[in-house]
């Protein structure tokens, strides 16, 4: 073989590892410019989830609300048509009895109309003393009064018994007004609901799409030979989310109160409690339950010294009731590094460590992310 032959293969070789190395430049740079774009789009993809959710819990409230006013008016309707259908039967019976005495009057009327003018004489007049006549005069006067005043009796009853029966309606008529307005409001929500509703299982949907394409490009970057394969590691490596149910415990001790809405004890409220606490030895180490940089060192009223630490993607972990920090401000930490030891904290006396993690600021169970807890 020549020497120039020799030369131009060695340059060919040369061309050749330069190109590889160019290719795989650029595929590296282009993996991670995807990733840091999905990345984002997850990031942004949950932030709107945090908002739709939140507009479908103050949605779900109100509906809840309107339920139960529809409940109530429903209640109350029932209990006027009741009222309206007693007061109708009370009207009804009544003008019966108006009818019936007027008829009964009438007939009287008629009687001694037909007795004529020698009976009732003869009655009034067959008395043998002037006290037996006054009385005769009274007892006829008595009857037809008395008729009478039965009749007007009836007459003022049935009235008022007619205005009580309009004001119901009129109310009953007000009650359906508003229970109608209601019933729009609601149908008006429950359209809203909805169209959230479509609106989150699309963003669930990108997010998913987003985790999908990045676990591609995981898989897709081990197809290349890479010299800053450091740089997929930072990149590829598992997040805070990813480790849902195998975070480890921040100390050793035992769970005395649990998150969720809890009854005290000692009084009949309910109380939210967006953290658990873990009862333990005074001076027991605080350990992070995962990597991340420290967000916050100081007091709040109430928790004590405390610490939080930022794991990334919006994820905090929050350790309350400390004493003896060993963190500043700013530091990055590994897993299972030592933050501080547990100090006297304000529980009755109890000391242990106040343990949160939250997402952007909503609280989640610790005892679901933690393996043994």
């Amino acid at each position: 073989m020549t020497l120039a032959l020799t030369r131009i293969l060695v340059a060919i070789c040369f061309l050749a590892t330069v190109t590889t190395e160019s290719m795989a430049s650029t595929a590296a740079d282009t993996i991670a410019k995807d990733f840091e774009a999905q990345k984002k789009n997850i990031e942004d993809a949950e932030l709107k989830q945090r908002q739709v959710l939140s507009a479908l819990y103050q949605l779900n409230k109100k509906i809840k609300k309107i339920v139960t006013e529809k409940g109530d008016l429903s209640q109350q309707r029932a209990f006027l048509e009741v009222n309206i259908r007693n007061l109708t039967q009370k009207v009804e019976e009544l003008d019966q009895r108006s009818r019936s005495q007027k008829a009964l009057l009438a007939e009287r009327l008629r009687a001694i109309y037909k007795l004529g003018g020698p009976s009732v004489a003869r009655f009034l007049f067959s008395s043998d003393s002037s006290a037996s006549l006054e009385r005769n005069l009274k007892i006829l006067g008595i009857v037809a009064a008395r008729d009478l005043d039965l009749i007007k009796n009836y007459g003022r009853d049935l009235k008022e018994l007619q205005n009580k029966k309009q004001m119901l309606a009129q109310r009953l008529d007000s009650l359906r007004a508003i229970e109608n307005k209601i019933l729009a409001q609601e149908k008006q929500f429950r359209k809203e609901q909805d169209l959230k509703g479509r609106l989150l299982d699309g963003i669930r949907k990108n997010k998913l799409f987003a985790i999908n394409k990045i676990n591609g490009l995981r898989e897709k970057s081990l197809q290349y030979n890479i010299d800053d394969a450091g740089l997929f590691d930072l990149l590829f490596k598992p997040s805070f989310a990813d480790h849902k149910g195998a975070l480890p415990q921040p100390l050793s001790g035992v769970v005395t109160q649990k998150f969720g809405l809890m009854k005290g004890e000692d009084h009949p409220y309910t109380i939210s409690h967006k953290g658990i606490f873990i009862s333990a030895a005074k001076g027991s180490p605080i350990k992070s339950v995962f990597e991340g940089r420290i967000s916050y060192v100081g007091e709040l009223p109430g928790f004590g010294k405390t610490v939080i630490v930022d794991h990334g993607d919006h994820y905090y972990t929050v350790y309350a009731h400390a004493e003896e920090v060993k963190v500043n401000l700013g530091d990055e930490i590994t897993q299972s590094q030592v933050l501080a030891q547990v100090g006297e904290a304000a529980r009755e006396g109890n000391p242990g460590l106040y343990f949160e993690i939250r997402h952007f600021s909503e609280p989640y169970d610790p005892q679901q992310w933690m393996k043994g807890l």
